[in-house]
């Protein structure tokens, strides 16, 4: 080349436009792009395609070659994130949204001088957001939101001068707000929900004079309402719910007059609700529940755009306002647990738009007035646990409630009403009839029965009289029937068969009579059968095998007599039972106080779901058999697994307690007392069992047995009450009596113990009942023994305590005493400054020998005796503002685990539906006892990982707690419920699930899965994927729950186990043959869930020969299904 020409060259090369090269360099970085993004390959295919040039790649947008948009969104790519994204110099646009990417972000966002939009939302991205990220001046709208980022929002933050659009719910990001962030001047949206903000809001948000939407709920943030919220005249939306925001509602917030939503709710504002608050004329939903507010103006009546009125929950002492009747446009009035007292104002009748009324749990009294006949649109009424009085309303009959077409849901419950039920009931469109603990008399009305649409009927505690009518039959929907204590009386009607969907039928309490019709084992769904406390008579027939579902079977207090067969057990073999379904007493078993006789069947190992077997006060005999207990070899823990509660008392049974029986795992209750036992009492746990018993109630009195008590008896640590008088024991008492710290109930008498008496007993700070009478060692009372090694008595009867020696000073023992006072005083004061758990005392044996009640589920045995150390107790959460939840928090939210707040059960554990103190509506799994957890480093290591799994559609853990051998998970609440129970438990389910919204579950629970196999590390498994582990939010947004279970359980990391995970009918054909669980086979239990949007059957067959298999999709291919 000559001089010219190179010349040249160089010419071409100076004149070369900067973005002709910048344009060189983004295509370079788009193929480093594309190395990043191949898991997305299959939505991304002409990124793959050499024909495509890289600017007509889907999602990317060029300018003369210069990239200026790239929007992923939605793409699954799960990856980390692409540090080379910042190189793009000309990029305006960046969505990254829901594309699972995970890391940090890179910290060279300072070269991205064009951006305006940024959206990474929907990830998984962590740590802090970086100091360049503030350096994009030209932002406009900034979205981080569901990812777990943390740290603190940087004061740099007041850089986004431009910013009208920021969004970083849903992370983990705390400390205090700056005040930077009333700098943005042009700000229209911010949204902070869901992180762990404190300290108060700031003033200088006052200066947003743009913004019309502020979220700021579920932190913890604190101080008054922030003064400057009245000058930001353009909000429309305002969310500062579940918080710790304190002192009355300012007068000023009237000035808000362009206001549509607020929500306070779950805050610890005082005061009453200004009348200010009428003022906001265009505001359509106001949700001021759990508040603590103690007054309620008439103003509230000038809101006349208002369609949601939610004041639940607060310390109202007044009536409802009755200027209520100017809220023409109300369609939802939710006032439960408010404090309102007098009558239910007869206006309500006039806000004829009211859809769902829910006034339960307060303190009105009177009639119902007759002026709510004109609720046309009423769908859900509720006014239950009320003082109301007087007779259901005779307007229900007429035209006007007649006419409401939506009326699902009636209840009545906990009132004063009288009178006869009316005939019209079943002419109303009821799904749910809850009318229990009334004054109501009469027959059951036979046009109820005529019903189309109703699935349950509570009639319970009433005084109800005649037969069950043999119409019942008819009401084919029915799925719970609780009628119980009432005064029914006669047989059971045999067309009661014709039930088929029933799952729950509960009859306790009549005057019932007559065999136990053949045709009830046709209504093959049940799970709870209950026709306890009658006067039934008749065998049990085998026919009982038909109930595979059974899972509570309580027939006590009966006439019923023969053998008891051995098909008992063939529906508590199932392992897993419909999680939907209601279940009062998990796993129970009674047959008490029958006439029974003959023998226990060995068939009763097969009962592998029952935790309460009640065998008392029957006429069986025989010996004990070994598959209750015995010298069972290593498969012990396979009989019987989950049994807690054990009584065989009152019967006639004979030969020796089996060896293993007071050691089985998760045995708490013990009774066999009142039989012809004999031989010596098993203390000693054999090799194959754990060292020590988890028997709290053991009583084995008036039997015949034999022997002494021996030093093993300290393996039951946990034994609080110990009763084995009226037998022929011998020998001395074993010093290790002492040992049974929990000890508060102790009856030894009438035996023939002899010689010394341990003085260590009289350190069981609890024992509040002991018997020594009826020995050879006399009388004996505890105040006597004053620190002794032992206490004898001689032949006389007469107690002479043994001296350690020498003699101690007067002057040593006061000291000794003050000292000990003190050192009592501080650890008073230490214990109360910190709020540790309250205790009661276990329910003791009284000493009339009436049978004690040692419920499984107390506080006591969560969390031991007061003299004793407190437990070691392990709190965590993932959440800021759930910080303030103790262990005592979770057994007064559940009232000690009553069983009124079970909302399912589950094969890993119960969930009780529960109140934290701030308000806040939670669910907590208690997990099994029966599962054998980890180490606790494990355990706390694996709750940390699955704590962090954050994605709009998985249920988040928002915190455990480790108690002893207690493990409670806290999740967020879901109101709608699980996916199986609008498929199938619900009549409206046809209206409510279209197929847009069955879609949209289809299409989010995927996206949930998706994340837990691909985009979080480690990958989790989830094993037992199913449309009850699908839950729904109030938006019908979808929810995959239980993730994460299986690894916490005994699994190994392999996910191997003898036991095939999963539910029947949700389980891949080949886990039946690897024992080992897959990525793939949750896809399989997926597939199965969609075929159950598509038609509404639920896997196994369940509702009358209408479900599906998988071997049928070949008929639905073809057209022949």
């Amino acid at each position: 080349m000559g001089s010219h020409g190179f010349f040249t060259l160089i010419l071409l090369i100076c004149f070369i436009p900067r973005y002709a090269l910048a344009g060189y360099d983004d295509i370079s970085t788009l193929f480093k792009l594309r190395d990043v993004v191949t898991e997305g390959k299959g939505f991304l295919s002409n990124w793959f395609d050499s024909e495509t040039p890289p600017c007509s790649w889907s999602g990317i947008t060029c300018d003369n070659h210069t990239v200026v948009r790239i929007d992923l969104s939605s793409v699954p790519i799960y990856a980390p994130f692409p540090l080379c994204v910042v190189l793009f110099q000309s990029l305006v646009h960046l969505n990254f949204s829901g594309c699972g990417f995970s890391g940090e972000l890179p910290d060279a966002w300072g070269n991205l001088h064009h951006l305006q939009y940024l959206d990474l939302s929907r990830n998984q991205l962590t740590g802090s957001l970086p100091i360049s990220l503030y350096g994009l001046r030209r932002l406009k709208e900034l979205k981080l939101d569901n990812n777990i980022f943390s740290g603190q929002l940087s004061p740099a933050i007041a850089q986004f001068q431009y910013l009208k659009k920021l969004s970083v719910s849903t992370n983990s990001i705390s400390g205090a707000l700056p005040p930077e962030l009333g700098s943005l001047q042009n700000l229209e949206f911010l949204d902070l929900h869901m992180n762990a903000f404190n300290g108060s809001i700031p003033a200088s948000l006052g200066n947003l004079s743009r913004l019309l939407h502020l979220d700021a709920s579920q932190n913890n943030l604190g101080g008054s309402l922030f003064p400057g919220i009245t000058a930001m005249t353009n909000l429309v939306t305002v969310d500062l719910s579940s918080n710790a925001l304190m002192g009355p509602l300012p007068r000023e917030i009237g000035q808000l007059q362009n206001l549509q939503l607020l929500i306070l709710g779950h805050n610890g504002f005082s005061g009453s609700i200004p009348e200010e608050i009428g003022e906001l004329k265009l505001l359509e939903e106001l949700i001021l529940s759990e508040c603590k507010l103690t007054g309620i103006p008439w103003a509230v009546g000038d809101l006349r755009s208002l369609k949601l009125l939610d004041i639940s929950g607060n310390n109202f002492k007044t009536e409802l306002p009755t200027s209520i009747d100017n809220l023409g446009n109300l369609s939802r009035l939710l006032a439960k647990g408010a404090g309102l007292s007098g009558n239910i104002p007869k206006e309500l009748g006039r806000c004829r738009k009211l859809v769902y009324v829910d006034l339960s749990t307060n303190s009105f009294s009177g009639s119902i007035p007759e002026e709510l006949a004109g609720l046309e649109a009423i769908a859900n009424f509720n006014v239950g646990q009320n003082n109301l009085s007087g007779q259901i309303p005779e307007w229900i009959q007429n035209w006007a409630f007649r006419g409401c077409k939506k009326l699902t849901e009636l209840n009545l419950q906990g009132n004063h009403l009288h009178g006869e039920l009316p005939q019209y009931l079943s002419e109303l469109p009821l799904v749910s009839v809850e009318l229990s603990q009334n004054n109501f008399t009469g027959k059951l009305p036979e046009n109820l029965w005529e019903s189309s649409t109703i699935l349950e009927i509570t009639l319970s505690y009433k005084q109800l009289t005649g037969p069950i009518p043999k119409i019942i039959g008819r009401l084919s929907s029915l799925q719970r029937l609780r009628i119980d204590n009432n005064y029914l009386e006669g047989p059971i009607p045999q067309t009661i068969g014709a039930l088929r969907n029933l799952t729950t039928l509960s009859l306790h309490g009549n005057r019932l009579s007559g065999n136990i019709p053949l045709e009830l084992f046709n209504c093959r769904n049940l799970v709870t059968l209950d026709p306890s406390s009658n006067n039934l008579s008749g065998h049990i027939i085998r026919a009982i095998s038909q109930l595979t579902f059974l899972n509570t079977l309580n027939l006590s207090s009966n006439l019923l007599s023969g053998a008891i067969p051995a098909e008992i057990c063939v529906g508590f073999e199932n392992a897993a039972h419909p999680d939907s379904e209601f279940i009062q007493h998990h796993g129970l078993l009674d047959l008490s106080y029958n006439r029974f006789s003959s023998h226990i069947p060995s068939a009763i190992k097969n009962c592998a779901t029952v935790t309460v077997l009640n065998l008392q006060g029957n006429m069986l005999s025989g010996t004990i058999p070994s598959e209750l207990g015995g010298s069972i070899p290593t498969d012990i823990d396979q009989i019987l697994p989950k049994i807690a509660e054990l009584d065989l008392s009152s019967n006639a049974f004979t030969g020796s307690l089996p060896e293993s029986l007071l050691c089985i795992n998760d045995l708490t209750y013990l009774d066999v007392s009142n039989n012809s036992l004999s031989g010596q009492i098993p203390f000693s746990c054999p090799k194959e069992k754990k060292s020590s018993s988890s028997l709290i109630f053991f009583n084995g009195s008036s039997n015949h047995f034999s022997g002494n008590l021996d030093e093993s008896i300290s393996n039951f640590t946990k034994l609080s009450s110990f009763d084995i008088h009226n037998n022929s024991l011998t020998g001395s008492l074993p010093f290790s009596l002492s040992d049974l710290s929990y000890l508060n109930y102790l009856d030894l008498s009438n035996n023939n113990f002899h010689g010394v008496i341990p003085c260590g007993i009289c350190n069981l700070f609890g024992l509040t009942f002991a018997n020594f009478s009826g020995n050879h060692i006399g009388m004996y009372t505890l105040a006597d023994c004053a620190a002794k090694d032992f206490c004898t008595v001689n032949g006389s009867g007469h107690k002479t305590l043994h001296s350690s020696g020498r003699r101690v000073p007067r002057l040593a023992i006061i000291c000794v005493c003050i000292i000990i006072a003190t050192i009592v005083l501080v650890l008073l004061v230490v214990l109360l400054r910190w709020k540790p758990l309250r205790n009661r005392p276990l329910a003791l044996v009284p000493a009339n020998k009436a049978k004690a009640t040692v419920e499984p589920t107390s506080s006591d045995e969560l969390l031991g005796k007061k003299f004793r150390e407190p437990l070691s107790i392990n709190l965590a959460t993932f959440e800021h503002a759930l910080l303030r939840v103790t262990a005592d928090d979770i057994l007064k939210a559940t009232e000690n685990f009553s069983k009124v707040h079970i909302i399912g059960d589950g094969g890993f554990g119960t969930v009780y539906r529960a109140a934290l103190p701030e308000g806040r509506r939670v669910a907590i799994k208690r997990l099994h006892g029966g599962h054998q957890f980890q180490g606790d480093r494990e355990f706390l290591a694996e709750m940390e990982t699955i704590g962090k799994v954050k994605h709009p559609n998985l249920v988040p853990l928002l915190g455990y707690c480790v108690c002893g051998d207690e493990r409670f998970l806290i999740y967020e609440y879901m109101e709608n419920g699980s996916l199986e129970m609008w498929l199938r438990n619900r009549a409206d389910a046809i209206e409510a699930l279209g197929w847009p919204d069955r879609l949209k579950i289809c299409v989010g629970s995927a996206r949930g899965l998706s994340f837990l196999h691909h985009g979080f590390v480690p990958h989790i498994i989830h094993r037992d994927m199913k449309s009850s582990n699908i839950l729904l939010d109030e938006n019908f947004e979808p929810r995959v729950s239980d993730f994460g279970l299986a690894r916490i359980i005994s699994a190994c990391e392999t996910h191997v186990s003898t036991d095939i995970a999963g539910t029947f009918g949700y389980i891949p054909p080949e886990y039946g043959m690897t024992m080992k669980s897959s990525t793939k086979g949750d896809v399989y239990s997926f597939g199965v869930v969609m075929l159950e949007l598509l038609t509404g059957r639920p896997p196994t067959g369940q509702e009358g020969g209408r479900g599906w298999k998988p071997s049928w999709l070949g008929a639905v291919d073809d057209g022949t299904w």
